[in-house]
C-alpha cells in the first residue's frame, strides 16, 4: 500500500476520534469540523485505494 494513502487513513481515524472526544468533551463546532475533517481523509484513502486496484487490473490486462 502507498504510504501517503495509509497515512490519509490514518489521518482520518485520529482525526474522526479526536472530533468526537472534543465533541463530547469541549466546544461542540470545533469536535463536528474535525469529525468532518476526518471523513474527508477516509474518502480520499479510499478514492486512492479504488483507483490503484483499477490500475494493477488494467495494467494485469495489458500483460496477457
Amino acid at each position: 500500500m502507498n504510504p501517503v494513502t495509509l497515512a490519509f487513513a490514518v489521518l482520518g481515524l485520529s482525526g474522526f476520534a479526536l472530533g468526537a472526544m472534543v465533541t463530547a468533551l469541549g466546544p461542540f463546532e470545533m469536535g463536528v469540523i474535525l469529525m468532518g475533517l476526518g471523513l474527508a481523509f477516509q474518502v480520499i484513502s479510499l478514492v486512492r485505494l479504488k483507483r490503484a486496484k483499477r490500475n494493477a487490473a488494467n495494467e494485469g490486462r495489458s500483460d496477457a
